[in-house]
This record gives C-alpha cells, sequence and structure tokens, in this order.
C-alpha cells in the first residue's frame, strides 16, 4: 500500500504506462494499443498477445468501454497493492513478532509480561498519557496478562490489513 509520500511514485509510473502504450498519443490506452504492444513484446505471438491483452482490459477496464482512464489504472494498481499487503500479512507479521521478541523478550519465555509489554509501547510512540495496561488487554486475547506470540502477530497482521484497506491519501 502506498503513503502520501509515495503517490508521485505511483502519479508517475501510471503516466509512464500511458506513454509506453499510448500508440497514436491521444492521452488514452485503448484494448487495441494494449494488444498491439504486447504483439510486439510477445514477438508476435498472437494468441499470447490477445490472451494477455484480454486478461488485463478485463480487469482493468471497469467502464468496458475499450479504454483505460487514469482512475481505472490507479484504481487496479491500488487493490493489487492492497491484495498483496494482505497475502504478505501474515508472513510479515511473523517477521516482525520475531524482531520484537528478540529485542524485548529478555526472559526468553516467547511472550511479553507487563515490563517488557510497556517498554514497547512506549517504543511505538503511544501517548504516555495512554493507559497501557489497557492496550495490553486488547493485545492479549486469552488475557493470561502476557501478550504472546502468537497474540502479537495477530496484532501486527492485522494492523497491516487496517493499514490496506486504509486510503491512500
Amino acid at each position: 500500500m502506498s503513503t502520501c509520500g509515495d503517490n508521485s511514485k505511483i502519479f508517475q509510473d501510471i503516466q509512464n504506462f500511458i506513454q509506453d502504450y499510448d500508440l497514436n498519443k491521444d492521452y488514452s490506452v485503448t484494448s487495441s494499443e494494449i494488444y498491439q504492444s504486447f504483439l510486439k513484446k510477445m514477438n508476435g505471438d498472437s494468441l499470447k498477445a490477445s490472451q494477455a491483452a484480454g486478461v488485463l482490459c478485463s480487469t482493468v477496464d471497469m467502464d468496458n468501454d475499450g479504454k483505460f482512464s487514469y482512475y481505472e489504472i490507479s484504481k487496479y494498481c491500488a487493490d493489487q497493492a492492497k491484495k498483496q499487503i494482505e497475502q504478505n500479512a501474515e508472513t510479515a507479521a511473523l517477521a516482525d513478532v520475531e524482531a520484537l521478541l528478540l529485542r524485548l523478550d529478555k526472559d526468553k519465555d516467547k511472550k511479553l509480561n507487563k515490563t517488557e509489554f510497556v517498554k514497547f509501547f512506549k517504543e511505538q510512540g503511544y501517548n504516555p498519557y495512554s493507559d497501557p495496561d489497557y492496550v495490553l488487554k486488547i493485545i492479549d486475547l486469552d488475557k493470561d496478562g502476557y501478550v504472546s506470540a502468537s497474540e502479537l502477530q495477530e496484532w501486527f497482521k492485522q494492523k497491516r490489513l487496517a493499514y490496506a484497506r486504509g486510503p491512500i491519501c
């Protein structure tokens, strides 16, 4: 998922896509131009070019007018980025947890006690006037007073998924 600072890169990528595939330079990309571009890139293999163009057009051309608008391309890119984040959320959350436990789990029991959790809480930049006990209760799903690796993993995963569903800017 992109942040506001990344939007200029996304904008540039979309502009480059339009420039690359807009063969007649009319500032729109048609399904025919996509096919012609793919045909060239696929060394004249019309079947592969047709299939690839068909998939792309059916996926990106939301209003089925045979053209790719800037909105359609950017929506497609944003949707793909969200899907990628969702697919990687579990793995990334596990990596986050492993790194966190290596750093904060002083007694190496693969869970954070209250002291360890408060340190994590402060490192995350939470408001110092917030109640770490309250946050601990939210993350501590089994209510045993500790935050286990699996509870941390679920929390990190949910944060990543929420980020993926949020607005680009």
